[in-house]
This record gives structure tokens, C-alpha cells and sequence, in this order.
């Protein structure tokens, strides 16, 4: 057997490559939110008090706004990473990518909703020839219906793409709509539509994803819900590229210290011999 110093050498080996690997684990970013309490339809409708108006100051963001995440990406209160942008977009022919929209029918309502999640929900090709309520931008429309009376567009709110956790559910806002019919605020600013999407994770999805029309606020504020597996929280890829560091680091750990203890052993038996 090999002299003790030589187990105890390779030991110290063991315990200086699990401490650098548990090192690279603590300064790993912490993407984790607090938990909530889950939000009332009620509260989600009356969250904001004032319309967001063009050229006003953005409220200051929290420690977690600082992180620099991808349009339509989101992190999860579980420690977990959300990307809906499989929602949003499909690769098309060649390097063409084709705005994906969703339909939902409102059965209450009578009107068929058009939902985009992070993207347009108009086609394209049908910009040129689109008439938008209060003469908005077509191409930033995020979701709408059509006036079966004028045949014109009326905006349910701007896209937006930064999705958000409202407590415990994943929700993505669009804002700034065409005006509601003959609502304004104290001050006499109109109040314009917007539209709340809710994300459920459903994983036994066969299809990539179901929008279901939830419910309407006096035709102004707008409810859908977004069952996908893309809204299940999966690891984030800065995570697997430290998981596998860790593993080379073990793997060198155990060959480093096969390797030494084999020379240590076979040097000192030579030397052995030689003394004897």
C-alpha cells in the first residue's frame, strides 16, 4: 500500500477541487424572486391608476430589472427561466422568420380576438391596407379586433415584450390601446385599452399553445389566458454551462489524483528498492 503521506496527498487534492467547485457554485448569479401572494382579477384591473403616457420617466427599476435578459425571456419566483419567444416567432423558408398571431373568440362579446405574445399581431402583408381607431401604428398593435360595423381595427393595447410575475402568475401587458368608448380620467384624459395575458404551463400540451379569451372590463381592459409548455420554467443556460464546469472540474479532480497517487506509489517503491 502507498505510504500515508501519499493518501493524505491525494485527499488535500480531493478537497481543494470540491472547495474550488463549490466556490464557481456561490458566485453563480442568483436569479430567484420572492413569492407573492397570488393576484385578484381585480387587482391586475386596477394595478394602474394613470395611463402610461408617451415621453414620461420610467419608475425606477429594482435590483432584479438590472439583469439584462432577452425580449420576451423572464425569470422565474421558483429559479427557473421562462422563454416565450417560441410564441412570438417561427423560422420560416431560408432565414425568414414569420410572425406568429393567435386567435380567441369571445363568446360573450361576439368579437374574435387577435392575440400577438411579444410581437405584432397584424400580418404583415396586411399593414399597408390597415385603418388602426385613433389613427395608431399598425405594426404595434399587440392585439385587436375588428369593428363589424366600420370594418376598422380597434387596438386592445401596444406590444410589449417584457412578460412579468404578478405575484405567482406570468403575465404580459400590452397598454395604450385605441381610446375606450367615452371614458376618460379626472383630468379628462381618455382611457385607452389594454390587454392582459396570463401564462399557464402545461406540459401535456400537444400543440404549442391554446389562447383562451377570460373576460372584458366595460370593453376597456381585456383578460386572455395563454396555456403552453414554453411558460414552464426550464433552466436558464448560464446554469447548464456552470453545471458542466463542475463536472470537468470533478472529473480532472479524480484523474489528477489517480494519476499522482500512481507516480508517488511507484516512486517510492524505486526508492525503497534502492535502499535495500
Amino acid at each position: 500500500m502507498p505510504p500515508r503521506y501519499t493518501r493524505r496527498l491525494a485527499l488535500l487534492a480531493v478537497a481543494i477541487f470540491v472547495a474550488v467547485g463549490l466556490f464557481i457554485v456561490e458566485q453563480r448569479p442568483q436569479h430567484s424572486l420572492e413569492p407573492h401572494a397570488f393576484p385578484s382579477l381585480y387587482n391586475l384591473v386596477h394595478e394602474v391608476q394613470e395611463p402610461s403616457k408617451e415621453g414620461e420617466s420610467a419608475a425606477p427599476h429594482s435590483d432584479h430589472d438590472e439583469l439584462e435578459l432577452d425580449p420576451c425571456t423572464v425569470l422565474s419566483p421558483h429559479k427557473g427561466f421562462i422563454d416565450l419567444r417560441g410564441l412570438s416567432v417561427v423560422a420560416g423558408h431560408g432565414h425568414d422568420v414569420k410572425q406568429l398571431s393567435w386567435s380567441a373568440k369571445g363568446y360573450d362579446s361576439g368579437h374574435n380576438y387577435t392575440v400577438g405574445v411579444c410581437s405584432g399581431a397584424i400580418k404583415r402583408h396586411l399593414l399597408p391596407n390597415v385603418e388602426v381607431v385613433d389613427s395608431l401604428n399598425a405594426s404595434q398593435v399587440g392585439a385587436y379586433y375588428i369593428d363589424q360595423e366600420t370594418g376598422r381595427y380597434i387596438s386592445m393595447g401596444q406590444v410589449s415584450t417584457r412578460p412579468m410575475f404578478k405575484g405567482k402568475k406570468l403575465t404580459l401587458t400590452y397598454e395604450n390601446g385605441s381610446n375606450c368608448n367615452g371614458m376618460t380620467f379626472k383630468d379628462g384624459t381618455p382611457l385607452r385599452r389594454r390587454t392582459i395575458l396570463t401564462f399557464t404551463c402545461d406540459r401535456d400540451m400537444l400543440t404549442k399553445a391554446h389562447v383562451s379569451y377570460v373576460a372584458a372590463v366595460d370593453e376597456c381592459t381585456y383578460f386572455f389566458e395563454v396555456r403552453s409548455h414554453l411558460a414552464c420554467p426550464t433552466a436558464a443556460k448560464a446554469d447548464n454551462l456552470a453545471a458542466i464546469w463542475i463536472f470537468v472540474l470533478i472529473l480532472l479532480a479524480a484523474l489528477l489524483v489517480y494519476l499522482s497517487g500512481g507516480i508517488f506509489y511507484k516512486a517510492l517503491k524505486q526508492r525503497q528498492s534502492s535502499h535495500s
